[in-house]
């Protein structure tokens, strides 16, 4: 894997990364203990579902570029026990830069051990998470972010 010094970093890719990590975080957080609270309750599950969705589209239209799969988990809303972003946790590495493209690889350290890629690529000098790759086995596949 490559290593990169501070110097070749771009300040706004970080921003991004750190950014989208932590309000996928506490969006995750929130809504899988509301999730559970709402199964426990028999609350109804399509007001909880639209209000996941409302409260993840502004991060979604902030950090992520649509296109492709990129906002299928608004659809899905998923969220588990151990978070997919979990920046104090998971283990990131910067794997290339780029021209205008930066992708990091992202290994879970808790709950399922999987490891994925996040790409960001900067438009009018913002970063946004352009794609994510899931490994199974050897391949990659595109997921959603």
């Amino acid at each position: 894997m490559e290593k990169y010094s501070v110097t070749d970093i771009p300040v706004g890719f970080l921003k991004a990364l750190n950014g989208f990590m932590r309000e996928m975080y506490n969006w995750e957080v929130e809504y899988y203990q509301k999730s559970i609270d709402a199964f426990d309750n028999d609350s109804s599950e399509s007001d909880l579902e639209v209000e996941m969705r409302n409260s993840l589209l502004p991060i979604f239209q902030e950090y992520v570029l649509e296109g492709g799969r990129n906002y299928d988990r608004l659809e899905n809303l998923v969220c588990g026990p151990h978070p997919e972003y979990d920046e104090d946790n998971d283990q990131v590495d910067i794997i290339s830069i780029g021209e205008g493209e930066i992708s990091v690889l992202i290994k879970k350290t808790r709950g399922l051990a999987s490891v994925f890629r996040l790409h960001l690529s900067e438009n009018n000098g913002l970063f946004k998470v352009c794609g994510r790759d899931l490994q199974s086995g050897q391949k990659w596949l595109k997921t959603y972010v």
